[in-house]
C-alpha cells in the first residue's frame, strides 16, 4: 500500500463478472470447527502472516441451537510497491459439533495505487510519464495479480469444500466399540 496524503487508486474485482463475489453454504455436523479452519486456510492458501489479516467483526454466542457466530476478516497482501490483495471474508452459522449450518462469503479486489504528494508527481509530464507506463508494462503485470487472485480464491473455495467433505465423513462413520476384556 502506497502511504500518501494524496493517491490516484484503481480498483477491480477479481472477478470481472458479478456477483464478484464467492459464496459457500455448509449444512452438517462440526460447525464450530470452521472458524479455525478458515483462518488456517487463508494464511496458507494467499501466503500471508497473521500481521496481513485484520478481524473487524467478531460475534459469538450461545443459542437454542447452539453456538451462533458471524465473524468478517480483511486481508491485506501487497504484491508490489504499487498494487495488493484487499480480501474480504466472512463466516456466519449456528449449531453443535452434531449438526448446524453455516455461509462463507469471498470477495476480492486488487487496488493500485499511485502517490500524488509532490508537486511533480501532480504535474501533467508525471502524469503522462505514468500513464504510458502504466498502459505499456505495467497493466500486464496487474492482469497477472488479478489471474492469481482468482486462482487463490478458487483454491481457498476448494480447500474449504475438502474441509466440509472431511467433516461430514467423520461424522456419518459409525464409532468403533471395543469390547471390555474379562
Amino acid at each position: 500500500m502506497v502511504f500518501a496524503r494524496a493517491k490516484l487508486t484503481m480498483e477491480d474485482n477479481c472477478f470481472e463478472e458479478e456477483p464478484g463475489s464467492v459464496e459457500m453454504k455448509f449444512v452438517g455436523p462440526g460447525v464450530p470447527k470452521i472458524y479455525k479452519r478458515m483462518y488456517e486456510t487463508m494464511k496458507n492458501v494467499f501466503r500471508c502472516s497473521d500481521a496481513d489479516i485484520q478481524e473487524t467483526e467478531y460475534n459469538w454466542g450461545k443459542s437454542e441451537k447452539g453456538e451462533k457466530f458471524s465473524v468478517t476478516w480483511w486481508m491485506h497482501k501487497d504484491m508490489d510497491i504499487f498494487s495488493y490483495f484487499y480480501i474480504s471474508f466472512g463466516l456466519s452459522g449456528e449449531g453443535t459439533d452434531k449438526a448446524g449450518s453455516a455461509r462463507i462469503r469471498v470477495r476480492g479486489l486488487l487496488r493500485t495505487e499511485y502517490p500524488q504528494d509532490t508537486v511533480w508527481q501532480r504535474s501533467l509530464f508525471y502524469e503522462m510519464i505514468r500513464t504510458l507506463w502504466h498502459r505499456v508494462f505495467y497493466h500486464m503485470k496487474r492482469e497477472e495479480y488479478a489471474e492469481d487472485c482468482r486462482h487463490s480464491v478458487v483454491l481457498f473455495e476448494r480447500k474449504m469444500k475438502e474441509f466440509f467433505h472431511e467433516i461430514s465423513a467423520a461424522q456419518s462413520q459409525p464409532e468403533e466399540h471395543i469390547p471390555a476384556s474379562s
